[in-house]
């Protein structure tokens, strides 16, 4: 509203030339929404089960991989590289020379051993097929097991994430804390500061009445004032001039 509005040409402005404005601030505690704190809760019931979950794991067991005269394998891919088939193919084709010659043999070899070179040899395709399937296995088993590595390693980088956010946000929490008590300080404080300003205007308004009375009083008492000194000059000049009536 603009003070113009409140102007009066004759009596100034009104309520004694001032305006008073009223002002009720109401202070509303900021608490967390319903949605937050359900999102809160759900997050802290999963990962505490999460972590449960990873300490109880614990670091994966490796065991120990195939021996050093094994042929090795490309563990990326679930076929064996060139090189690696090559290898393979040379060494069946020395067992299958050696087979052949000893087989062969005129002597220097017993009877159990022939025999048993001949059942072997007899045996042979069985050999290659387990052969294969073992390096296959393996293969697949060391595969299995670097992608478990892998998934343990997200899991645990997860985990410490976890970590990290819930420090976060127990350091978040702490201060909203600090401020919360400080906010409730300050609300304090202002309505104090209120009450004693209105304390100030109720003692400003009475002054102020009590100075109105005064002018009054001051204007009476100096009428009274401005008689008197008419009567004491009457005074003065009657016993001036009874004076020089006896001079």
């Amino acid at each position: 509203m603009r003070l113009t509005k409140l102007h009066d040409n004759t009596k100034g402005y009104v309520v004694h030339d001032a305006v008073v404005v009223a002002v009720e601030i109401t202070l509303h505690e900021v608490v967390p929404s319903v949605e937050l704190a359900t999102q809160v809760s759900t997050l802290g019931t999963y990962f505490s089960s999460f972590s449960d979950y990873f300490t109880t794991t614990g670091t994966p067991h490796l065991e120990e991989g195939s021996s050093s005269d094994r042929q090795t394998i490309d563990l990326a891919s679930d076929a064996p590289s060139s090189d690696d088939i090559e290898k393979a193919k040379h060494s069946l084709m020395e067992c299958s020379s050696a087979l052949s010659i000893l087989s062969h043999a005129q002597a220097g070899l017993s009877t159990d051993q022939q025999r048993s070179i001949e059942t072997f040899k007899a045996n042979f395709d069985d050999f290659v097929c387990n052969f294969l399937n073992f390096e296959q296995k393996n293969s697949d088993f060391e595969l299995q097991k670097i992608t478990r590595d892998h998934i343990y390693s997200a899991m645990k980088r997860n985990h410490e994430t976890h970590l990290s956010h819930q420090q976060l946000f127990d350091s978040i929490t702490k201060e909203k804390e600090g401020l919360h008590k400080r906010l409730k300080e300050l609300s304090f404080r202002e309505t104090k500061l209120v009450y004693d300003w209105e304390n100030l205007m109720n003692e400003s308004e009475e002054v102020k009445s009590r100075y109105a009375i005064q002018e009054r009083k001051l204007a009476q008492a100096e009428e009274k004032k401005k008689i008197a000194e008419e009567r004491m000059s009457r005074s003065t000049s009657a016993w001036s001039s009874l004076q020089e009536q006896f001079l």
